[in-house]
């Protein structure tokens, strides 16, 4: 006999394998049971409708379904389930498991074990055709024939060697995180022959560690692993550290992508999978915590399954579930107009109070690509206090400062925030992933403590039984913190203890990351934009005429359409062949409601749903007329007609309506504009069609990459230049040609008698796969900054070569409008949009991104999680946009000074939502006039059940006063964005930079 050997060079191979053989005891006597299924489908049918189904036998190792396509599964046991009794289910798909009629458990290949109640002999499954739980290692992505199907089988499980596995593997892991932070230059894995990696310099610890699990195996060798885990047991209690100086908040998260590579009615059961898994492991470990935000969900699982959802209240109740995140949706921020974000977070407080009895204090937004500079004044008037993400740790050029901080927004509101970083929000308390946000948390010398969302994300299912065997043993072990599982509010909470020790960030967090995420799939962002048009043209009349229809239902629409891979194009073909004609409907039926209450009997009239005064010429079946509307009112047409301003005149390739003058070159670009005889310093023409190749690195829908915009070549195809006539209030010059290899385009410029804007309109037919299309207007204004649109109000960002952070802008997002200008902000050029949001700015030069053709989210990297060959749907082209566009805008002079109505943000909705026709009576303005400050622009008009909100944003980082004049029988007051509070003012209100203005018109 050797005595005890010295080489711990050796212990981790051993080790190893012992995991290995302790694994492999864990599920024994398992047996296959027989599976009877329905035929798959495309429709979805409930459990009661799917047990009147015809069944078959299934045969294991088999394949069944195109994508997202259901079939019902019964399973008879042979013997009724005692308290050791799970079930098995293999499918690369994923199911709900039904017990007693009852969505009980979700099954995907991250989580394909149940316990069954004792006493079971039948269950039900609902099985999806769709790849489950793509981070997972075994998330293979489905075969030709579809998904695959394994067996089901009832197995016991041994529970002295799933607590020994877990116990062991723990320590394993702990021993080869340590083996590489004290020698770096070792492989992650372990070398199974050969020589070993010797233990010459190591610390202590390490040597404890090897020893202590070389003991461990010895003694589950001699005495079996009740030993071990004795032996092992001491071993965690030596190594157990008194002070850690560090918390890991552990928070359940199942981070469901509502809609991505699956359509909504997917997200939906996802969503009954993950709340039926999350019920199921609390039963299983008391000290789970759970948390999701999303109160569209919550309305599809009580809708789906609502009991279910009673099960999720009662745990809410218990305080081991927590329902927060204060938006309907996890929405983009970067996008929408202002009140359309707003209405996610008022519709999401609804959705909060609904199911808590309580608002929300916590925004959760861990996947979203950019937070605007509004938030933190959007959340502060919606009743949250804080804030939470992981997204901005994937920034590409300079990372994010902080972790806990005060995010402070451009108008002066503060939100505590918290940003995890070195982390996603997919994890699964592997040693790393709770070790990496602990040494990158740069405010630990503040607060210990840091949030860890757990779990696999992106429809996963969320946390495993083996996360939280994991939980239980890692905490305070050599170099790892305290773990503990906590709610992120109480996160927050104490969090909120030390808010006057933590820096401030002010302003947007850009994400350097996801540009091209502003462009894609630029027909949905036209349909969006389309419908928060509709709602605010139906929301304008329903304020003016005190009649309320139901406009709830699209509301919601328009904010779920808000959601981070919807409106961003990075989903789908099935979320936009099935949902575009969705948002089109609602846009159609707000309108038909909104005429529907204008008219009656009487005259031809015209409804202006703008609270500031409108000019427009509009076509009449005689003659145009040129009318002055007031605001917010119904005018008689004979009554508001003007007299004609100067007409146009078009001189060979000059263009003038004497406010306005332009110059077509012999190329098709404009060479030479003036406003009011002043000249507009130009770089080179305006107008040129740029066409690059775009082949992004990794996410296609995704990004824009930045050698993409080095690459671009002016579209010099010879150009056909023609004159426009419009009649005499209307013409301009249209130039047409050939783009890259298959594709044309006619860009139309054009002038209105008495309008100070150039009228851009583009007529495409699209044809390049893989390709970028931008138009130019390079200029020589040449300010640090230039001025972007931002839901509610403005942000400044450096268009001139100034470090890293204005080199990471290579294309940034703008909401409606922006504007570049020399230093003082009184001459520039403005450029506002129908519906495009991305843009390249440089030195003066604007390069507005038009159309991407990127190859659609599963035609690319994601085609193992929705392969093409499985789809029902008949899909002309694997790439974005491929097709006719026509696509408006408008160029105009900048100056900060303008009046309020020819403000780029007052433009950007009075210029492309028009005045609405109808017969009836005329509708008298309540409000007389708005005087002072004009950079606060009425943005929207929301009824209220005593008369209405009158929104407004300053957009131009000024404070000042207005005085509101109404008509006698109205009196004014003010609220906030969630008009939980009113304080009478008033005709004079004081603002300050970039606040958002909500008054309250009543009558007296």
């Amino acid at each position: 006999m050797l005595p005890n050997h010295h080489l711990p060079q050796l212990t981790l191979n051993r080790i190893q394998a012992t995991v290995n053989r302790l694994k492999a005891a864990v599920w024994t006597d398992r047996q296959a049971v027989e599976v009877e299924a329905s035929r798959a489908q495309a429709q979805q049918l409930s459990l009661a409708e799917g047990q009147q189904l015809k069944r078959r036998k299934v045969k294991p190792c088999s394949f069944w379904g195109k994508l997202f396509d259901q079939r019902w599964c019964r399973v008879t046991l042979s013997q009724a389930a005692d308290g050791n009794t799970w079930m098995e289910w293999k499918d690369q798909g994923e199911a709900t498991l039904y017990v007693d009629g009852q969505a009980y458990f979700g099954f995907n290949v991250a989580h394909s074990r149940c316990r069954l109640p004792e006493g079971t002999t039948e269950v039900w499954l609902q099985s999806s055709c769709i790849q489950s739980a793509i981070w997972h290692p075994e998330a293979n992505g489905m075969d030709a024939a579809g998904s695959y199907f394994e067996g089901a089988f009832v197995v016991k499980r041994n529970d002295v060697a799933w607590n020994a596995y877990h116990d062991l593997k723990c320590l394993f892991d702990l021993a080869m995180d340590q083996r590489q932070r004290e020698n770096p230059q070792l492989s992650a894995a372990l070398n199974c022959f050969g020589q070993q990696a010797s233990v010459n310099k190591a610390t202590p610890v390490y040597r404890r560690i090897l020893r202590g699990l070389e003991d461990a195996a010895n003694e589950l060798d001699q005495k079996g692993i009740p030993a071990m885990r004795r032996c092992l047991a001491k071993l965690y209690q030596e190594l157990k550290m008194d002070k850690t100086f560090a918390k890991c908040i552990l928070t359940g998260h199942a981070h469901l992508d509502l809609v991505w590579i699956w359509p909504e009615r997917m997200g939906e059961l996802k969503a009954v999978n993950i709340f039926a898994t999350a019920d199921r492991l609390m039963e299983e470990y008391p000290e789970y915590r759970f948390a999701y935000s999303q109160p569209a969900s919550y309305e599809a699982v009580a809708k789906r399954e609502p009991d279910l959802y009673d099960r999720v209240k009662g745990r809410i109740e218990s305080g081991k579930w927590q329902a927060t995140g204060a938006m309907y949706v996890e929405s983009d921020t970067m996008i929408a107009c202002g009140e359309a974000l707003a209405r996610s977070f008022t519709l999401g407080q609804k959705g909060f109070e609904a199911i808590n009895g309580a608002l929300s204090k916590l925004t959760w937004l861990p996947d979203v690509f950019g937070y605007s500079a509004c938030l933190p004044q959007i959340m502060k008037q919606t009743g949250v206090e804080y804030f939470f993400t992981t997204k901005m740790t994937w920034n590409a050029i300079n990372r994010f400062p902080y972790s806990s901080f005060i995010w402070r927004g451009n108008d002066g509101s503060e939100i505590l925030a918290h940003v995890t970083q070195d982390s996603g929000y997919v994890t699964h308390v592997e040693v790393n992933d709770v070790k990496a946000p602990m040494l990158a948390n740069q405010q630990a010398d503040i607060h210990g403590e840091y949030l860890l969302p757990t779990g696999y994300g992106d429809g996963g299912g969320g946390v495993t039984d083996d996360m939280l065997e994991r939980a239980r043993r890692l905490s305070a072990l050599p170099g790892m913190p305290d773990l503990e599982w906590d709610q992120p509010e109480a996160f927050f909470d104490r969090l909120n203890g030390v808010r006057d020790e933590l820096p401030v960030h002010q302003g947007e967090c850009y994400l350097e990351y996801h540009r091209g995420t502003f462009t894609t799939h630029g027909n949905l962002k036209a349909s969006f934009r389309g419908l928060e048009r509709a709602m605010q043209v139906a929301e304008a009349v329903a304020a003016a005429t005190g009649k309320i229809w139901n406009m709830e239902d699209s509301w919601k629409r328009l904010v779920f359409a808000q959601f981070h891979d919807y409106i961003p194009g990075s989903s789908v073909w099935d979320v936009y062949m099935e949902d575009l004609p969705v948002l089109d409907g609602h846009a159609a039926k707000q309108l038909a409601e909104a005429e529907k209450a204008l008219t009656a009997k009487g005259d031809d009239c015209l409804f202006n749903p703008h609270a500031v005064e409108v000019s427009k010429w509009i076509d009449r079946p005689d003659a145009s007329a040129f009318v002055t509307l007031p605001p917010l009112s119904g005018s008689l047409i004979e009554a508001v007609i003007q007299d004609a301003p100067a007409s146009v005149e078009v001189k060979g390739r000059k263009v003038s309506n004497g406010v306005v003058e332009f110059r077509v070159n012999a190329s098709g670009w404009i060479d030479q504009l003036s406003w009011e005889g002043v000249e507009v310093p130009l770089s080179g023409p305006l107008g040129q069609l740029m066409l690059y190749p775009d082949h992004a690195a990794y996410f296609e829908a995704w990004d824009i990459d930045r050698q993409t915009l080095s690459l671009g070549e002016v579209c010099k195809a010879k150009a056909s230049i023609t004159a426009v006539d419009g009649g005499a209030h209307r013409a301009g010059i249209a130039v047409t040609r050939k783009i890259g290899v298959s594709s044309e385009a006619t860009v139309t410029f054009m002038l209105e008698a008495g309008s100070p804007l150039v009228q851009v309109t583009v007529d495409l037919d699209w044809q390049e796969p893989q390709s970028l299309l931008k138009l130019l207007f390079p200029t020589k204004y040449a300010a640090t900054n230039a001025r972007f649109g931002i839901p509610y109000g403005s942000v400044l960002r450096k268009q001139v070569p100034d470090g890293m952070p204005a080199e990471a802008q290579w294309e940034v997002p703008f909401s409606r409008y922006l504007a570049v200008f020399d230093e003082g902000e009184r001459e520039g050029l403005f450029l506002t949009t129908e519906s495009k949001y991305g843009a390249t700015v440089r030195e003066g030069s604007v390069g507005l991104s038009l159309v991407r053709s990127p190859r659609v989210t599963g035609f690319e990297m994601h085609g193992n999680a929705w392969p093409a060959h499985l789809t029902r749907l008949k899909i002309e082209s694997p790439y974005s946009d491929i097709g006719s566009h026509q696509i408006k805008l408008a160029i105009g002079r900048y100056d900060a000074e303008l009046p309020r109505e020819r403000q780029p943000a007052s433009i950007a909705d009075t210029f492309f939502t028009g005045p609405v026709a109808y017969t009836g009576k005329a509708i008298a303005p309540v409000i007389e006039s708005i005087e002072g400050g004009e950079s606060l622009v009425p943005h929207w008009v929301k009824p209220t059940e005593d008369g209405y909100v009158l929104r407004l944003h300053e957009v131009a980082g000024r404070r000042g006063t207005i005085q509101v004049h109404l008509v006698d029988g109205y009196e004014l007051a003010q609220t906030d964005i969630s008009e939980s509070k009113q304080m009478s003012v008033n005709s004079m209100i004081r603002f300050s930079p970039y606040e958002v203005v909500s008054l309250l018109v009543r009558r007296s």
